[in-house]
């Protein structure tokens, strides 16, 4: 482990700009990060912890602490004790009520639950790709994302109608105030929209470690994957045809009748028919068409976060802007609910209002700008300083405001 001096931080983070770490450190395991915070801590300097910078702004002036790159690796995986035991005595349960219905032969086993382990400096997508050769589902549809698996935890990173609180299992945490390692369940992470318990004052001592996902095999006709993204829908159905999806490999005699069955059932709907690997394929390329390249443009993604409003707030707003997509705050849909009654939160489009009712989409003002395709990213065109992203940002902020009377919070952390 070797602490540096005066690095420049914006070879570290995506939006390309920032000034220098007075201190900076890359640790690959926990006891070069106990030395890295005794150091904070014998010179009485706050801790900055980095992962792979692709939501955050740094400023010009700089970071005046330490900062630690998180650099830990491994993957494990391994059915748990616990999921293996569910998975054994509901197979039992199935089995005896397939005996008793006359259907046994005809009902495919249930898929087994998969505790999967990773380390905080894993790759993001790099890790989600390894799921997925390994015919793990439930990721797949966060494949792309950038940034570490540490960040998937502190973010709750979340798209196309996915997030990942819904297959983290527990997180491992080193907290600096004690010292010590401890496992934090998933209650305890306090996750939300974009947000979570390190994100908070409660745990801002608190550094994420590693992250345990539970992940289950995937089995063809059997598994639903989460497919009703009006995204994923619109591009399998300019993309495949029938026949691409609808016709599986029907190698094992066993397999040919349910399967037949179920692909006719789906005739309508050929995304449902999709494997782990090809929802991610076309996810990937769902975010290469609307998302900016990295090669080309310093960005942190969606900057801002969804406004979340009370019921009479999005009464108000749709007296004005009738067309403003909404749904119930504990969906994922754009679409008002049909299966909550009386919601009293609600997700509103932010891009909807930056595009249609400010016109912002791909405004520039110098280097930095809004990018052209997605509202709610802005962008460093090539020499923009984080003072100009931040002001632009400030700008956006105090016209939805005055335009909407809403107030609205950053996706991305500011430094």
């Amino acid at each position: 482990m070797k602490i540096q001096q005066n690095i420049l931080l914006s070879n570290f983070c995506t939006f390309k700009t920032g000034g220098c770490a007075k201190y900076f450190v890359a640790v690959k395991n926990i006891d070069e990060l106990k030395q890295a915070v005794d150091f904070a801590e014998q010179n009485q300097l706050p801790v900055f912890v980095l992962g792979g910078g692709s939501n955050l702004l740094i400023s010009d002036e700089g970071v005046n602490g330490l900062v630690i790159k998180m650099e830990m690796k491994g993957i494990e995986f391994n059915p748990s004790l616990r999921a293996r035991h569910h998975f054994l005595n509901s197979q039992k349960a199935k089995l005896f009520a397939n005996l008793k219905s006359g259907v046994g032969r005809r009902n495919p086993a249930m898929s087994e639950t998969i505790q999967v382990t990773a380390f905080a400096g894993e790759i993001w997508d790099d890790f989600v790709e390894k799921c997925v050769e390994k015919n793990l589902y439930g990721l797949e549809n966060l494949s792309g994302v950038p940034g570490t698996v540490g960040a998937s935890a502190i973010q709750n990173i979340g798209a196309y109608g996915v997030e990942a609180k819904e297959v983290i299992d527990w997180v491992e945490v080193f907290d600096i105030e004690t010292g010590e390692t401890k496992k934090l369940k998933k209650n305890e992470c306090q996750f939300g929209y974009r947000d979570s318990i390190f994100k908070k004052t409660e745990g801002k001592n608190l550094i994420v470690i590693r992250v345990v996902y539970k992940l289950q095999n995937f089995q063809q006709g059997v598994t639903q994957l989460k497919t009703d993204y009006k995204d994923i829908q619109e591009w399998v159905s300019t993309h495949s045809s029938l026949r691409d999806f609808l016709e599986p490999d029907f190698s094992t005699a066993q397999r040919v009748e349910p399967l037949k069955s179920l692909a006719q059932e789906n005739r309508g709907n050929p995304a449902s028919f999709l494997t782990p690997k090809q929802l991610r394929e076309i996810i990937i390329q769902i975010r290469k068409n609307k998302l900016p390249d990295l090669k080309q443009f310093g960005t942190a993604g969606s900057f801002f976060k969804n406004p979340v409003i009370t019921k009479k707030q999005l009464e108000k707003i749709l007296q004005q802007y009738p067309n403003l997509p909404y749904f119930p705050h504990n969906q994922k849909k754009w679409a008002p609910d049909t299966h909550i009654s009386n919601p009293q939160l609600f997700k509103i489009s932010l891009a909807f209002i930056l595009d249609k009712i400010l016109g912002l989409k791909g405004f520039k003002e110098g280097e930095t700008g809004v990018f052209e395709k997605h509202s709610l990213i802005i962008v460093n065109h090539g020499n923009a300083t984080s003072t100009e992203i931040k002001n632009l940002a400030q700008k956006i902020t105090k016209d939805i405001k005055q335009k909407t009377g809403l107030d609205i919070d950053n996706e991305v952390v500011l430094w």
